[in-house]
Formats: structure tokens, C-alpha cells, sequence
């Protein structure tokens, strides 16, 4: 998983340092603070090893010594070739595997608000895994930022579908009442919220937007699907 977000961040990192001499004024604004995110990153990671390293250092220096001059685990005892008698693993589905990685790929792009990049990848997940819900329902999101309203609420849809899992019901409900809400398709857009609300009445957001829709206030800004940020 680390791997794979560090590509991410340093493909990131390698777009950034290619647009910047030619982006102008406001696209050097916007470099600057996908900059500031992997600045976060990069810190936060450092912070949290630093921490790590100094927690292992201390415990190894008070392991005892094992005659060979390996340091041994208390409480254990070692199984010589241990892997090798154990019986075979069984294999993982390739393409599962392959959708995972393209999926945490896709997230390090959505953190970084490189929307484009993070559709990119999404969308390689859901094709390598058609039931990668998850997948699909950020790969929804990510056009939903970007204004592809007609691609998002397709995925949407198909999410509502595909599952019986509440909470991603309603996220994807909410988010195509929202869609409908603004292109002024109110009672739709009520229905929708209703269906978010029955699917998981914990979720506060669809009952927000209906009483915006009722209000008939489109100065008000919804509350979008609230799952990532």
C-alpha cells in the first residue's frame, strides 16, 4: 500500500514540476496547493517512521541475545523453514489484486484533488472488477467534482443496484438528488433524498437537502454525498 502511494505522490510531484514553468497565474495558484498536500504527506510520514523507529530501536535493544547472535523473541521459539512446510497458500484472483492496487492508486490521486488522474484509475479498478463498488463509487464522485453530472449519476445509479449495503445506498441516492437538485428537477430530487433517508436514516444530509428542495431556494448549497473530503 505505501509503495503505491509514494508512485502516486511522486507521479504527482513529476506533473507538477512539468507545468509549473508554463502554468499562469492561477494555475501556479493551484500547483502550490497540491504542493502543500504532498508537503502534509511527506511530513506526516515522517513524523509517524520517526516515531516507529525510535519505538523498535528501544524494544531491540532490550531483547536478549540468542547464542547464534541473533537477537530472539521472547516467548517464541523459532520453526526452521517454518514457510516452507506450511501447506501452500491459496492463490489470489490476479485481477482482484491488480483492481486493489489501481484503487489505492486512484485514492492518492483524489487526496491531491488530481481528479482527472484519480477517474483515470478508478475507472481501470471497475473494469478490472465490475463489482468493486467502492471503486465505482469514487470513481462517481471523482466526476461528480469535476461536473460530469450525466457519468456520475450513471455510476450512481448502477451502484443502487448492484448492493444492499445501506450507507453506500444512500451516499449514492443523496448524490443523484443533488444532481437533480441543480438542474432544477426538485420533485426528483426529493425522491431520491426520501430514498437516501429510508436506506439509512442515520444519514442527516437527505432530510438537509429536502427541506432545501421544498424550500425552493437554489441560492442554498446542498450537502453532497459527505463520505470523502
Amino acid at each position: 500500500m505505501l509503495k503505491q502511494l509514494f508512485a502516486t505522490m511522486n507521479d504527482a510531484l513529476e506533473d507538477i514540476v512539468r507545468l509549473y514553468p508554463t502554468a499562469d497565474v492561477q494555475g501556479k495558484q493551484d500547483l502550490h496547493k497540491k504542493l502543500d498536500v504532498l508537503k502534509s504527506m511527506s511530513d506526516s510520514f515522517i513524523e509517524h517512521w520517526l516515531h516507529f523507529e525510535e519505538k523498535l530501536s528501544r524494544f531491540l535493544e532490550s531483547m536478549p541475545q540468542a547464542d547464534n547472535g541473533e537477537q530472539a523473541i521472547p516467548g517464541e521459539t523459532a520453526v526452521p523453514n517454518a514457510a516452507s512446510e506450511a501447506a501452500p497458500a491459496q492463490e489470489p484472483s490476479l485481477e482482484l489484486d491488480e483492481a486493489s492496487e489501481t484503487f489505492k492508486k486512484g485514492q492518492g490521486y483524489f487526496q491531491l484533488l488530481m481528479y482527472d488522474n484519480a477517474i483515470r484509475e478508478f475507472a481501470k479498478a471497475v473494469e478490472q472488477q465490475p463489482d468493486f463498488l467502492l471503486a465505482r463509487l469514487y470513481l462517481a464522485m471523482g466526476h461528480m467534482r469535476l461536473g460530469n453530472d450525466v457519468e456520475a449519476y450513471r455510476h450512481f445509479r448502477l451502484i443502487t443496484s448492484m448492493t444492499e449495503q445501506h450507507q453506500m445506498k444512500a451516499i449514492s441516492y443523496n448524490a443523484m438528488g443533488c444532481i437533480q437538485a441543480k438542474n432544477a428537477n426538485m420533485e426528483q430530487a426529493q425522491q431520491l433524498f426520501k430514498l437516501a433517508y429510508t436506506a439509512d436514516p442515520s444519514s442527516v444530509e437527505p432530510m438537509i437537502n429536502m427541506g432545501i428542495c421544498m424550500s425552493q431556494n437554489g441560492s442554498v448549497k446542498l450537502s453532497g454525498p459527505g463520505f470523502i473530503h
